[in-house]
């Protein structure tokens, strides 16, 4: 089957789906996430919306959509950091939520009713309504998008397949550095049939993506690329959303281009192998932010990208980090805020692993006045060997 078939079931099956099952965040789940670590993350993202409104004229409905939202904190802070704006708190008609698990839905609601809302739950972002002024966030969404691999031959691109034959097998690698607690990567053994095999032959499929996009074009031989037709999609539909009147913020990690070897697993913080027991680890990949980009409908909706450190600290983190340590109720509290935030712009870190893309109709918005939109074409977009490994790390 195709690796994004794979990574379907083991995240979406209905019973047996890594999503599926029980609370999977925090630190007592397989990972943590920025707004679990501080609140002010989420409030700056609430902040940068709740400008943007204000920018294009105090639209009279306004409805903030989520895609993929968790347990619902990064949507909490939001409405919690712009609650106190009066005239945007009359103007929220609804919260919608892009959710696919029952199970994250009741925690969603559980923690979002407080606030008096009206909350709605779609499957697809094509569901989400269009007569209101949309306010999006995608916080590490588009990373656990089903993703093709293919492979460059002397034949033309093949596509990479999950199967038993290990005649045909291609070594999964570990991503270097993606966790310090790790011993030094390698490849890691498992008990697993599951294996890595190459198609003998090209499909209609394969030769639909790798036209997708032009970077696609004369790869070596060797080559090895990830590609995501359902984040295409889902960006697609997001600048649609915005050009009908919004704004939308991106925040993963990956970067301007695309890559070869970032699939990876995660487990209680740490990277397993990807065909052990699946279902029960968390399945991702990098984003290839150029490849939305080029899903969007008209170039000028892009700007960016930003890291998450250079996003935080021009939105004013350290201001609200301090307001948060003088309120804090000792010591030990200081502490923990003072580090959480650190942990969040570190520059070895989260800090430069993380990139933010804006995403409007109209003039490149604030902070993002002094990012490179034409980053996709000045970057290298050469495609990772088959034979190289990831870089990025998840937290």
């Amino acid at each position: 089957m195709p690796v994004s078939k794979y990574i379907q079931l083991c995240l979406s099956h209905p019973t047996e789906g890594y999503y599926m099952k029980g609370d999977i965040f925090g630190t007592k789940g397989d990972f943590i996430t920025s707004p679990e670590i501080s609140q002010a993350f989420g409030e700056l993202i609430g902040i940068w919306l709740l400008s943007r409104w204000l920018e294009d004229g105090k639209p009279s409905r306004v409805q903030l959509v989520e895609l993929g939202p968790g347990r619902g904190t990064l949507m909490d802070d939001i409405l919690r950091a712009t609650r106190g704006f009066k005239e945007f708190a009359s103007a929220l008609t609804s919260v919608t939520l892009v959710e696919t698990s029952e199970q994250l839905r009741k925690k969603q609601n559980e923690k979002l009713e407080k606030y008096g809302v009206p909350l709605s739950w779609h499957d697809r972002i094509e569901d989400v309504p269009k007569d209101a002024y949309s306010l999006i966030v995608a916080h590490e969404f588009f990373d656990a998008m089903p993703i093709h691999v293919l492979q460059k031959t002397e034949r033309g691109f093949r596509e990479v397949l999950v199967g038993l034959d290990s005649t045909t097998l291609i070594k999964n690698r570990s991503p270097l550095d993606i966790d310090t607690t790790l011993a030094s990567p390698t490849v890691q053994q498992t008990s697993s049939r599951l294996n890595f095999t190459l198609a003998a032959e090209s499909s209609p499929v394969t030769s639909v993506l790798v036209a997708s996009s032009p970077r696609f074009a004369n790869l070596p031989t060797g080559s090895r690329i990830e590609v995501s037709p359902a984040s295409f999609k889902i960006a697609h539909n997001v600048g649609n959303l915005v050009e009908k009147g919004g704004a939308a913020l991106i925040v993963d990690y990956g970067g301007p281009r695309f890559f070869g070897n970032s699939f990876r697993a995660f487990r209680k913080h740490k990277v397993v192998e990807v065909f052990e027991e699946p279902g029960s680890s968390d399945l991702t990949a990098n984003v290839d932010f150029a490849y939305l980009k080029e899903a969007m409908s008209q170039p000028g909706l892009f700007h960016g990208l930003l890291s998450q450190r250079d996003f935080l600290l021009k939105m004013g983190i350290e201001v609200r980090c301090n307001a948060l340590m003088r309120n804090a109720i000792n010591d030990e509290r200081r502490k923990d805020i003072e580090h959480s935030v650190k942990r969040l712009i570190d520059p070895l870190g989260m800090g430069t692993q993380y990139q933010v893309m804006a995403v409007t109709p109209k003039e490149k918005p604030y902070p993002f006045l002094g990012a490179m939109d034409n980053v996709m074409e000045k970057t290298d977009a050469g495609a990772e060997k088959s034979a190289e490994s990831a870089t990025t790390k998840k937290d």
